[in-house]
C-alpha cells in the first residue's frame, strides 16, 4: 500500500489507489482542469470560444484542400489504396 500519500484516505485500499494514481498523473489532472474549465463558458459565446468553426472544413475529408495532404499515404502509396 501507497505510504498515505494523495487526496484520497478511505478505508477501501484499492479505491485510494485508484483516485491517487489517477490524480498523481499531471496530464490527466490537466485534463480535468480543461475540460472543467471549458464547460463553465456562457453558451452564447461556447461555439466560438471553444474554436468549433475553425474545425468545420475538416469535418470531411474533401471540406478542405489541406485534409488530402495531411491524411495522404506516404510513398504515393494513395494510388493502391484510394481513400474511401
Amino acid at each position: 500500500m501507497a505510504a498515505r500519500r494523495g487526496p484520497a484516505h478511505t478505508k477501501a485500499g484499492w479505491f485510494n489507489d485508484y483516485i491517487n494514481t489517477m490524480f498523481s498523473s499531471p496530464p490527466t489532472v490537466g485534463l480535468i482542469v480543461a475540460v472543467l474549465l471549458d464547460n463553465t463558458l456562457e453558451v452564447t459565446n461556447a461555439a466560438k470560444d471553444r474554436g468549433m468553426p475553425w474545425w468545420v472544413p475538416f469535418r470531411s475529408f474533401k471540406g478542405d484542400s489541406r485534409n488530402e495532404e495531411f491524411y495522404s499515404l506516404p510513398f504515393n502509396l494513395d494510388r493502391f489504396f484510394p481513400p474511401s
